[in-house]
């Protein structure tokens, strides 16, 4: 079994326990529904470890995706006339997603040192995605954006590509600023209306703890009060509800709390519901997968120095994906969404299969790594 397969295995398989069981009754129907779906990704991710995938599938599975993210946007937005695209989803889900494809998209090409109309090709379909998330006006994958820049900053520059490190930083700011600018003044207006709804909020919060900002900040302020009289055990899904309603009902919050089933933050979410317990595996879930997929020089050393460029941009685009994730889950709960666990769960395993096969298929490949993820 390939170095690194076990702890994603292992984090899969407690990720999905953890879902199906909701801390008050215990063992729920909807909660083995999503035990099943992360039953099947430890599944996949065990057999594509050992057979791999061809890393050609996964990098224009995700060029492809990227393009398909703006066709959708576009026809939302050009044809049907709505005002936030979706994609058939949640809308901050669909900007969030989007927004992963096309810098995942761009580090491929960036790093993979494909021949010239394959690397223009992806930067090209890497750019319909970023405009496909601006057209979504979801402000929490816009703000995840530096430190995606940054983190793949690092990674280039720890592992040699110096030079390469700046240029693409500095291309993905100027192209993304460049991309940003037809929707410039509706990116202006949502940034404008979010600094404005914290203003508010704080100096009235029970007036406006119904704007997009406002309800946020009141679920957030909710959540940790909560959090303060459980922190270890949580309240659990049910008792989650019920408490919020009790401090409705006492006047201690905003009815709009009563709106979301979560607390629109990754963490304080699961840390209400699920205690300390959730909480730990919930950050398992983002820093396993980073540490596994991160590109470190005794990983790249494995492969020769012809295949190591395009094992560096796979390992960084993998790298991304729980990084964003985290990012994103500040201010959405993206695992409360099918959306959001599918895309990221089977991300990781058609990721990892396709690491496993094109390190498996050099044979400087031949010694595992040792103590290391």
């Amino acid at each position: 079994m390939p170095q690194g397969t076990a702890y994603l295995l292992g984090i899969l398989l407690f990720m999905g326990l953890l879902w199906s069981i909701s801390l008050d009754h215990w063992f729920s129907f909807a909660g083995w529904g999503y035990g099943a779906k992360y039953a099947l990704a430890a599944l996949s991710l065990w057999y594509l470890s050992k057979t791999g995938i061809r890393m050609s599938a996964v990098v224009w599975g995700l060029a492809y995706g990227a393009a398909g993210a703006l066709a959708i946007a576009a026809y939302q937005a050009g044809v049907l006339k709505m005002p936030r695209v979706s994609g058939f989803t949640n809308a901050i889900q669909f900007g969030g997603i989007a927004m992963y494809l096309g810098f995942a998209t761009w580090v491929l090409a960036l790093f993979g040192r494909w021949s010239k109309s394959q690397t223009t090709a992806l930067g090209i379909l890497g750019a319909c995605a970023i405009y496909a998330s601006f057209l979504s006006d979801s402000r929490g994958s816009w703000v995840v954006v530096p430190m995606l820049i940054v983190a793949v900053w690092c990674m280039a520059w720890l592992n040699g590509f110096k030079r390469l490190a700046s240029v693409s930083a500095v291309l993905m700011v100027v192209i993304g600023l460049a991309l940003a600018m037809p929707a410039y003044q509706k990116l202006e207006q949502r940034g404008s209306e979010a600094v404005s709804e914290v203003s508010l909020y704080l100096k009235e919060p029970q007036k406006y703890a119904e704007t997009s900002v406002g309800q946020r900040l009141e679920q957030w302020r909710l959540a940790l009060h909560l959090i303060e009289q459980r922190p270890l055990a949580g309240w659990g899904l049910s008792g989650y509800a019920q408490a919020k309603q009790e401090m409705v009902g006492k006047h201690l919050a905003h009815p709009s709390v009563m709106e979301y089933g979560h607390a629109h933050n990754e963490i304080l979410d699961m840390w209400v519901k699920r205690g300390m317990l959730g909480l730990l595996l919930l950050l398992l879930f983002y820093a396993v997968p980073l540490c596994v997929f991160w590109p470190s020089s005794r990983r790249l050393a494995l492969v020769s120095e012809e295949v190591k460029p395009k094992l560096f941009a796979l390992r960084a685009a993998a790298s991304l994906l729980p990084l964003a994730y985290f990012g994103f889950g500040w201010t959405q709960v993206f695992f409360a969404h099918n959306s959001g666990n599918m895309f990221y769960i089977f991300s990781l395993v058609a990721l990892w299969g396709a690491i496993c096969r094109l390190v498996a298929q050099n044979p400087v490949a031949a010694q595992p790594e040792k103590n290391h993820f």
